[in-house]
């Protein structure tokens, strides 16, 4: 991943401002067949309506935004069928995440394309164990739903590419390296590829998952 720090927490807001009347666009990945890119709208801007080769992923973070007239708020995501024409509309100030990806049906999990879901409702908490679910998951991306009971953690480990967490809910401490630091509701961390990290929930805890890998 691009234009972020690794191994340090970050609100969005430090990431990307939301500025009067501008659209503005933040790339955090650009490989040949996937595309991550942050973006933030003003109240009342817009993208107009365009047809694209890939599959869509949006997930918003901050605020209030519609496509094709559905409206997404905080942490809904909803993914768009290639070749599809659509526009995007921002009724609040808001900060989305769009991921750009060629998916073959079986790499496209456990949601329907063009059905919003609401990550924080999507998946339970179950006593004394971890939980996920898989989103997305092909050789180049992996998006992933966790849900972790108060004091359950997963061991330390290593992954082949970056992965951007995104705290959902609660409270959790990471690993990163040598590190210890918290992480809460609304705040993210890139973990850097090749570095030993984990996640222990300090309270009942979920997080999106995006791991890329630059084959």
């Amino acid at each position: 991943m691009k234009n972020i720090s690794k191994g340090k927490i970050f609100t969005l807001e430090e990431l990307i401002p939301i500025k009067e009347n501008q659209t503005i666009s933040r790339k955090l990945v650009d490989l040949c067949d996937l595309h991550i890119l942050l973006m933030s709208l003003d109240q009342n801007t817009s993208i107009s309506p365009e047809f694209y080769a890939e599959e869509r992923v949006y997930l918003i973070l901050k605020g209030e935004i519609n496509f094709n007239n559905e409206k997404l708020i905080n942490n809904e995501l909803l993914f768009f069928k290639r070749n599809k024409l659509f526009d995007i509309q921002a009724s609040r100030k808001c900060i989305f995440l769009e991921i750009a990806i060629r998916l073959e049906e079986e790499e496209m999990k456990n949601i329907d394309k063009g059905k919003k879901i609401n990550l924080v409702e999507y998946l339970d908490y179950v006593d004394g164990a971890i939980t996920n679910i898989d989103l997305v998951a092909n050789d180049a991306l992996r998006v992933v739903l966790m849900a972790f009971d108060a004091g359950e953690g997963l061991k330390p480990h290593k992954a082949p590419g970056d992965a951007l967490v995104m705290a959902l809910e609660g409270k959790a401490k990471l690993l990163v390296g040598d590190k210890e630091v918290d992480i809460k509701s609304g705040e993210q961390i890139v973990f850097p590829a090749n570095v030993i990290h984990n996640v222990t929930a300090i309270t009942k805890f979920k997080m999106l998952l995006i791991l890329s890998v630059d084959k």
